[in-house]
């Protein structure tokens, strides 16, 4: 379960969020959505085991299994291989070698062009990074570092938890585990997609809807099959499309809006009515302060909605970009009591949006579920550019030990075990 913990240390600091899509927002302008330059992007696995019965080679195995949950959506370019391996079993006594140190945030790390997967498997790095016997409910946490004012993270890290807990993980759970961690690595956050905001941790998560219908970038693991879910393809596709991803995708945009004020931090999604997939966004998710929304689309008819942010999910387990902490704009009027609403246009609800593939179509939607449509409209392009030939370089120039020119570290995110053991423990 991806469940929020008080993930805070001292000098993470972490640019804005979003949902379902990119996690980090930087860029001269403050409103880029932060991504890997070269989407071929090589992780470097250490050389220990995940725990007594996870050798090296089988953990590494799953990590392969988890890269290939991303690399086999087509509209994506994204490219995630094994790399050279660190020829070091990295524990609690040499972690900060590799990743960055919580306790000294003069060493970041973030200058030897290695991105590395760690197994932790006496769960001792967690319980540095998160407090004494953190690692009885963490099982991993991964973040990615940037410069203030760019658009690209340098490079980045996964822990995995190895230390045995009270409920075995199997590897299929283990597999969709680093699958997640990996997804915030990359620049994606957690998604609500259509899911009830009200379902509560220790009482009825993971029980509103069946399993399939939780995305993988949920906050809380209730994916159970190795295979993304639509709202998962469409985050990475608008972080890494692929050439022709505006031509043969529509976008549907526009603004949420209660009266004439723009709504911060709302949960947006869409049904298409054929194929029953759901996509979600947050509303104002590039923090504009306009209550704007975008997502690209298949070609469809398609169904609007809004709810409420589940006001569990912050900090840690955060969904949008005001959802830092539980005092943050989604948990305040009008965000944190919108919905369940339905656009209706003006008519009997659902309107029914067709989205067409070059074209754009553009909404007022209104928190009553009023507004208007705008169709066959020229498409914005949001998308990040890439250049597969670009490569690593050595971004901290102080020489070593120093502070390396002042580096962002975004994309913290610490998760507890899955439901059902985290129920054992209440």
């Amino acid at each position: 379960m991806f469940k929020h913990l008080s993930c805070l240390v001292a000098f993470f600091v972490s640019s804005p969020v979003m949902a379902a899509g990119p996690l980090v927002l930087e860029g001269p302008a403050g409103n880029t959505p932060v991504s890997y330059k070269n989407p071929n992007i090589i992780f470097n696995i250490e050389s220990g085991p995940l725990d007594a019965d996870t050798d090296n080679d089988a953990a590494d195995q799953l990590v392969r299994d988890a890269f290939a949950l991303w690399n086999n959506i087509p509209t994506s370019i994204i490219n995630l291989t094994q790399g050279r391996d660190i020829g070091v079993d990295i524990d609690g006594d040499n972690f900060n070698d590799y990743i960055p140190d919580p306790a000294n945030n003069r060493i970041h790390n973030d200058n030897d062009c290695l991105n590395p997967v760690v197994y932790d498997s006496d769960g001792s790095i967690i319980d540095t990074f998160f407090g004494v016997n953190a690692s009885d409910n963490v099982v991993g946490f991964a973040a990615s570092s940037l410069y203030i004012g760019d658009s690209y993270f340098t490079e980045g890290f996964a822990v995995i938890n190895g230390k045995p807990l009270q409920r075995p993980l199997t590897d299929n759970e283990l597999t969709l585990i680093i699958a997640h961690e990996l997804g915030h690595a990359f620049g994606l956050d957690h998604s609500q997609a259509d899911m009830n905001n009200t379902e509560e941790f220790l009482t009825n998560s993971c029980e509103t809807a069946p399993n399939l219908a939780y995305p993988l970038m949920y906050p809380w693991a209730c994916r159970d099959r190795q295979q993304p879910h639509p709202d998962d393809a469409l985050s990475l596709s608008m972080l890494y499309p692929v050439s022709d991803y505006y031509a043969t995708h529509g976008q549907l945009s526009g603004r949420f809006l209660a009266g004439t004020a723009p709504v911060l931090g709302a949960n947006l999604w869409v049904k298409d009515v054929s194929t029953g997939a759901v996509y979600s966004i947050v509303s104002d998710y590039l923090t504009q302060g306009t209550g704007f929304f975008s997502l690209m689309l298949p070609e469809g008819i398609y169904e609007l909605h809004a709810n409420s942010i589940n006001d569990e999910f912050f900090g840690g387990s955060s969904v949008g970009p005001y959802a830092t902490d539980m005092n943050d704009l989604s948990f305040q009027t009008p965000a944190n009591s919108i919905g369940p609403v339905t656009f209706a246009a003006g008519g009997p609800p659902p309107a029914l949006l067709t989205i067409t593939a070059g074209q754009a179509t553009v909404v007022t939607f209104n928190a009553d579920g009023s507004g208007n449509i705008t169709e066959n409209q020229p498409i914005a392009d949001l998308s990040p550019t890439h250049d597969p030939s670009a490569v690593c370089t050595i971004t901290s120039t102080d020489g070593g030990g120093g502070i390396p020119s002042l580096p962002l570290l975004a994309a913290l995110f610490c998760i507890p075990v899955l439901r059902t053991f985290a129920r054992r423990l209440s």
